[in-house]
């Protein structure tokens, strides 16, 4: 039976995709729904309190909601891990590193790393002339967190991206992803798939699944209408589910299905996605959908 998880950024993100949700707010909210692990969005101010110094408040209210933080999604707004300023880059690698402690201290597992971010006004805009070298520059970023990943216990998961927006991007598929971790131990670096970028971006998720192989360790399920990142509860969309959970039962896959469904419709509410994230868990479940 497949284990399965809310992203905290339900709660968090607004219809404009701001994080301006409480941390606090969403683990009860997410336990509310009826789920018992949830993905960490460690995205906006709230969530730069909550988390400076003690982690107390976060630890009582995740014991007090009886979540498990099966993961948490890095920090994404300014990061680029693969960035030529090197200013940049060393922010990227300070706040993955911020990161990943503490979800070592909440007693988490996997910590999700988005490998490149968007060119800033100061630097050139991604072509295939340039993407070969923002990728080396990934690389050489996840070698530096390897050695946290090493002495945290907290293994880092990179996340396929989109290129809404974008001529190009380095590694968003999961063959270039494999060939980006080759080299790290499986313990410390594996992939977390995402349904509806890789929909996005003219990829099939069954086949990247069965590509990413046993270097998936993570999932952010979403539907998409094939053209927009639009974070819809599966069904909504043109994404074959059926033929994604075949994919994951074939490759023995162990790790949390994920739901990353927003409401980014002003006529949505996030309680009401949820409940429709809880209706379609135990739908799947009941199916045996994996």
């Amino acid at each position: 039976m497949p284990t399965y998880s809310l992203s905290a950024g339900l709660f968090i993100f607004d219809s404009h995709s701001k994080p301006t949700g409480d941390p606090i707010e969403a683990l009860e909210r997410t336990a509310t729904a009826g789920f018992q692990e949830t993905e960490l969005m460690a995205e906006g101010e709230a969530w730069d309190e909550v988390t400076q110094g003690d982690l107390g408040r976060l630890k009582s209210a995740l014991e007090h909601s009886g979540l498990f933080p099966h993961t948490l999604h890095a920090p994404m707004s300014g990061i680029d891990l693969a960035s030529g300023i090197e200013e940049i880059r060393r922010h990227g690698i300070d706040e993955m590193t911020k990161s990943m402690r503490i979800l070592a201290e909440l007693g988490g597992r996997t910590v999700i790393v988005h490998p490149s971010g968007r060119p800033g006004p100061d630097e050139n805009a991604y072509s295939w002339e340039n993407i070969g070298a923002a990728a080396e520059r990934a690389h050489a970023s996840v070698s530096e967190l390897v050695k946290v990943a090493e002495t945290t216990g907290i293994r880092m998961a990179l996340e396929n991206l989109p290129m809404t927006g974008l001529p190009c991007r380095p590694v968003v598929s999961m063959q270039e992803l494999r060939a980006l971790i080759a080299g790290f131990p499986a313990e410390q670096v594996g992939l977390c798939l995402d349904t509806g970028h890789a929909r996005i971006c003219g990829l099939d998720p069954a086949e990247q699944a069965r590509i990413a192989g046993e270097r998936l360790v993570a999932l952010h399920i979403q539907d998409v209408d094939g053209e927009r990142d639009c974070h819809w509860v599966p069904g909504r969309g043109v994404i074959d589910w059926a033929a994604l959970g075949q994919a994951l039962t074939d490759i023995d896959f162990d790790g949390a299905w994920t739901m990353e469904a927003l409401s980014l419709e002003a006529d949505v509410s996030a309680q009401e996605v949820a409940t429709a994230c809880a209706a379609l868990r135990e739908r799947w479940a009941s199916s045996g959908m994996a």
